[in-house]
């Protein structure tokens, strides 16, 4: 048997060798003599061609006749020739061969009727511009038909520049001395101090779904792990029917120790922004150009340096222009969105940070400014402008923190383990909780975060 090469794996130096490959039926063209089948690999393309009735023909008649009607989406497996074609194959990535099939096998049939066609799902925006009769999928029935949705070029291109977010978070974070942990997502309080969480029973014992790693990755720094971090799952008991909440998604949470200021984590998280950029732009070329074809990619506009930006000053920059907040209100989504447009025009960046929050609008953990105890010592980045990361200095005094929880009328039973901890001697901290889907959607410029979820989870939908 021949040894089973990849469709991206082929190209002209593999001329008259037999290959052997797998795929999906994407489309076929029968032309009476000639079948022209495009294999499809994820995001890769190969045309392979049967000949009908010529001496000579390696697909028998009655091969020919089962290969012409089988079923789109078809999983099958190709044995064939290359050979480079007298034209280039505009359809396929593999433009420059194609594949004479000599036998293959149907491997898993598609039904005939598909709730969602892959060649409607891979109708372009410059397509659809052309003409505007072309079908058009609404974005529902995507998300109804994930599995289909996902095999299409753009999901494909989504979802590997997701792993790639992922790796170079991880790399970077590692390389700067950071230890990957995993921590409960059973607890038995709410994380952030707030209601909204999804309550579960825990063999008759009141619990809930994690919010963030907040308590944990504080308790592993008092613990004597200096830098920490986790990628994974967060739950949040929103009702929030927007374009950017989602009830379930992949949280980045990092904490470490600091020496002299919060400043030092806002520097390094701004640095591993720039490299994870940088590396998506440079190892993902051919999937953001995919993407290109699809939506129209803003270009993301970095500063020099950091561009920091105190509330103070935000709440300024706001009210001249038309902003009625008030000194300590928080950012509505139009205030972050006015803001964003603001720094842009005055800084020519989509990344920012705004700093010293008002300790009203920060959870119960966070470390006050001690020369105006109204702020506090917390800091959100800004990407094109929307909220991607959230954080702030924590509070390692445990008197201070148990006045905190009284104050705001927290039960300290809920989080007695936590409290406990820092009776113990707790350095001084601070950390920051990421969305992944948020931070691609806004890299990207996508309208929706639900593009950038695997099987988004709202709150009118769990499946799939």
């Amino acid at each position: 048997m021949y040894q089973l090469s990849e469709i991206k794996n082929l190209s002209v130096l593999n001329n008259q060798e037999i290959v052997r490959v797998r795929g999906r039926v994407f489309s076929k063209k029968d032309c009476g003599k000639v079948l022209f089948l495009i294999l499809r690999d994820g995001i890769d393309t190969l045309q392979a061609v049967a000949l009908k009735n010529k001496e000579g023909a390696p697909l028998p008649i009655d091969d020919y006749n089962v290969l012409r009607k089988v079923e789109n989406e078809s999983f099958i497996e190709i044995v064939g020739k290359i050979y480079g074609p007298e034209k280039p194959v505009l359809a396929c990535s593999q433009k420059c061969i194609e594949l004479e099939i000599v036998s293959y096998t149907i491997l898993s049939r598609s039904v005939l009727d598909l709730p969602i066609t892959l060649k409607e799902a891979a109708i372009t925006e410059e397509q659809k511009h052309d003409n505007p009769l072309l079908p058009s999928i609404q974005y529902f029935k995507r998300l109804d038909n994930r599995v289909l949705d996902l095999r299409t070029d753009l999901s494909q291109a989504i979802f590997r520049m997701n792993d790639g977010l992922l790796f170079y978070f991880q790399k970077y974070l590692r390389k700067n001395k950071f230890v990957e942990i995993k921590t409960p997502k059973l607890i038995g309080g709410a994380s952030e101090g707030g209601a909204d969480v999804f309550k579960v029973d825990y063999f008759g014992k009141p619990a809930c779904l994690a919010q963030s790693p907040q308590l944990y990755k504080q308790m592993a720094i008092i613990g004597d792990f200096k830098r920490v971090f986790e990628i994974g799952p967060v739950f949040r008991a929103e009702n929030s029917n927007t374009n950017r909440h989602l009830t379930e998604f992949v949280g980045v949470d990092l904490e470490m120790v600091i020496d002299k200021t919060y400043m030092e984590v806002v520097h390094l998280l701004y640095n591993m922004f720039i490299y994870v950029f940088d590396q998506l732009s440079s190892a993902y070329k051919a999937e953001l150009e995919i993407v290109r074809s699809f939506f129209d990619l803003p270009q993301l506009t970095l500063a020099p340096k950091l561009v920091v930006v105190e509330f103070s000053e935000a709440i300024d920059l706001l009210r001249a222009n038309g902003s009625k907040m008030g000194d300590l209100d928080d950012f509505s989504t139009e205030d972050e969105k006015l803001l964003g447009s603001i720094v842009k025009e005055k800084y020519e960046t989509d990344l920012y940070v705004v700093t010293k929050y008002p300790s009203s609008v920060r959870p119960f953990y966070t470390m006050p400014d001690l020369k105006d105890t109204r702020y506090s010592n917390s800091y959100d980045f800004m990407l094109r402008g929307e909220e991607i990361l959230s954080g702030a200095q924590r509070v390692h005094d445990h008197t201070m923190l148990a006045e905190r929880v009284a104050e705001l009328g927290i039960d300290a039973t809920a989080i007695r383990h936590y409290l406990d901890a820092f009776k113990y001697g707790a350095p001084p901290h601070a950390g920051a909780g990421i969305g992944l889907e948020r931070i691609l959607r806004y890299f990207l410029g996508f309208p929706d975060i639900r593009y950038c979820n695997l099987f988004p989870h709202d709150p009118k939908r769990l499946y799939p």
